[in-house]
């Protein structure tokens, strides 16, 4: 109930977030260095724009599989967790069929996909590591960023699957960005910081997949916001 709870007002504070920059952002000009060729608000399947996420396929390291083909949402029966956000979060079992343990990295971009359209589709803001044991499935819980501001956080009952890894100019470029940020939970000293900062990144994820980007006066301001490693 606490970390529903959490969601809900970190949904709230983003929205919040987002519609502030959204009334901040002045004209860019195209030919600004810094901006990638995309439209913010147009990328493929993340906002309201139509399409199919676009990116290459997750690539597993050789004796590592994931374990069944759906994903269900909601936190894991784990303490094994990685990544960062938490308006969509996924339980997802990998086994290792290796006789030693493997390090599996999740990258940078990788897109987890609803099944249900009505859901909101889950952003890896960073790289983590996961360290799948030896002849063992690992049940790994993944807080991601919320890629549609308008559709539904994730639940228990909806089911997910494995996307590609972004290769929206916008999103390489947002990751690239905090790639050098505290992300995760434990970087924090408490709950509050972490939540002030998941709520920076999250209103950064929806000005490009709803909103319409930011100049570069806000954009640095926002990184400003998220504490640096």
């Amino acid at each position: 109930m606490k970390r529903r709870k959490t969601f809900v007002l970190l949904t709230a504070a983003c929205l919040a977030a987002f519609t502030f920059m959204a009334c901040s952002k002045s004209d860019k000009k195209d030919d600004e260095p810094s901006t990638p060729k995309e439209e913010a608000g147009k990328i493929p399947g993340l906002g309201e724009a139509p399409g199919t996420p676009q990116g290459t396929a997750l690539t597993y390291p050789a004796g590592v599989s994931l374990t069944a083909d759906k994903i269900y949402g909601e936190v894991c029966d784990t303490a094994y967790e990685v990544g960062s956000g938490g308006v969509v979060e996924i339980c997802a079992a990998f086994t290792n069929s290796n006789a030693a343990d493997v390090t599996f990295t999740l990258p940078a971009g990788l897109v987890i996909l609803a099944d249900d359209l009505t859901y909101q589709h889950g952003l890896l803001i960073q790289d983590f590591k996961v360290v799948l044991k030896a002849k063992r499935t690992t049940r790994v819980g993944i807080k991601l960023y919320c890629l549609n501001a308008e559709r539904k956080p994730s639940n228990s009952g909806m089911t997910y699957k494995i996307g590609p890894v972004s290769s929206s100019p916008l999103i390489r470029q947002l990751c690239e960005n905090v790639k050098n940020k505290k992300v995760a939970r434990s970087e924090f000293a408490d709950e509050d910081q972490y939540f002030m900062a998941s709520t920076s990144i999250q209103g950064l994820v929806w000005g490009y997949t709803d909103g319409d980007g930011f100049d570069a006066a806000v954009l640095a301001q926002l990184l400003a916001e998220i504490p640096n490693r």
